[in-house]
């Protein structure tokens, strides 16, 4: 197949933020490796420049304004809105340009801000759309502000996925909250694959600060919905009952409940404690791994998500994971065998849980059942069932445009 993926971040460009970009980057250089022309169009600040990474054709496209769409939608208020229609516009150019130079069989696109919209609207060919979020939920987890451009780029996403003929999710807790939130039925779930892309580790951040601490860890865009401040408001207690454990958080900084910094308010909360906290901004995965692979285990206390990257990545590093329930983490860990999960916001029940695990003596036993489970999502598994997916996708649609053909 000739397969095109729309996405406004990849591992490509310097500002990736991880979880979308990550799942693109393994899923398309494993089709790559079995045959498939994949090609990769993303957002980028470098202009129009093509190559090729890992085997897969990787295509830049850089926003340019255009003066009618600049009066319309770069106003202050409508800011974002005009910044996402107009990557999709560009987008919808540079796939119809590739798809006149050679016919592409299916398009992939991400929910995120409705990047694929024009491309949806004005190109026949065969599209599904991979969600990883509804947006009106996650807003308010993350407490954005419901001004004109948040409500707008929310009904773009919601006017996409009506469009969309084809969707699926990673997880059932996101297919159930599409039901039941915005009554869209018929997502199929499929299974994120995943793999260690990198066994060359770079420890000088660990050995630096990290060597021979005993630490719990936090690793994510350190934003509300991922719940870093219930583990804040969690950790004195924990640190009140065991003198020698750290705790480490590794992202990048975002707005705490009070509206400042995340690291500032955990901060505050463990003031008494303050010397046992590290933080560090997003890094790469040779320099993360030795992180998580020498931390006691991870703490992810999310109050959304779906099936998290953090998860993923730890459990298969071998590391317990404390995750939440009926936030997805339930679908992959069971409680006590191959993971822990605990109630999300509540950060007494959070503390209690860190406390119980802290004196587990089997957490490597229950860190290598976590590393047998994440075998079922290795590509060998996983790979068949999107390439069947994507097949169905193209039958479909070319048995629908046949009918509107003879009829």
């Amino acid at each position: 197949m000739r397969i095109a993926f729309i996405t406004p971040e990849f591992v490509s460009e310097p500002y990736f933020s991880g979880g979308l970009a990550n799942y693109l980057h393994r899923l398309t250089q494993v089709l790559a490796s079995i045959g498939h022309d994949v090609h990769v169009i993303t957002r980028s600040h470098i202009n129009g420049d093509e190559f090729v990474k890992n085997g897969v054709c990787v295509h830049r496209v850089k926003i340019k304004p255009i003066s009618v769409w600049y009066k319309l939608f770069t106003l202050k208020q409508l800011s974002r809105t005009g910044d996402s229609l107009k990557f999709s516009y560009f987008t919808y150019l540079k796939l119809k340009q590739l798809h006149r130079e050679k016919s592409f069989d299916l398009i992939q696109s991400s929910n995120f801000h409705a990047c694929g919209l024009f491309t949806l609207l004005f190109l026949r060919i065969p599209h599904v759309t991979r969600i990883s979020s509804y947006r009106p939920l996650w807003n308010h987890m993350l407490g954005v502000e419901k001004n004109l451009d948040t409500k707008m780029i929310e009904r773009l996403e919601k006017f996409h996925l009506r469009l969309c003929k084809h969707i699926y999710a990673p997880s059932f807790t996101l297919q159930r909250i599409l039901e039941e939130k915005a009554s869209i039925r018929g997502v199929k779930v499929i299974r994120t694959p995943f793999f260690i892309e990198n066994d060359k580790y770079d420890f000088s951040i660990y050995e630096l600060n990290l060597k021979g601490k005993d630490y719990l860890l936090f690793f994510g865009r350190l934003d509300k919905h991922k719940g870093p401040h219930i583990l804040g408001q969690a950790l004195p207690e924990v640190f009140s009952r065991f003198p020698d454990i750290h705790a480490v958080f590794v992202g990048l900084d975002s707005p705490s409940p009070s509206g400042h910094s995340m690291r500032e308010y955990i901060k505050q909360q463990c003031k008494n404690y303050s010397q046992r906290l590290f933080f560090f901004d997003a890094l790469a995965h040779k320099q993360l791994y030795p992180i998580i692979k020498s931390s006691r285990f991870v703490v992810l206390p999310s109050s959304i998500d779906n099936l998290p990257n953090a998860m993923l990545e730890a459990m298969a590093l071998g590391k317990s994971v404390l995750g939440t329930i009926n936030c997805s983490f339930d679908e992959i860990i069971e409680d006590g065998k191959n993971g822990f999960l605990t109630e999300p916001n509540n950060p007494s029940a959070l503390a209690q849980k860190i406390i119980e695990i802290c004196q587990r003596q089997d957490l490597d036993k229950i860190g290598a059942k976590a590393a047998e489970k994440m075998r079922e999502f290795l590509p060998d598994n996983l790979i068949p069932k999107i390439v069947n997916y994507y097949q169905e996708v193209i039958d479909t649609t070319r048995k629908r445009n046949l009918k509107k053909i003879i009829f």
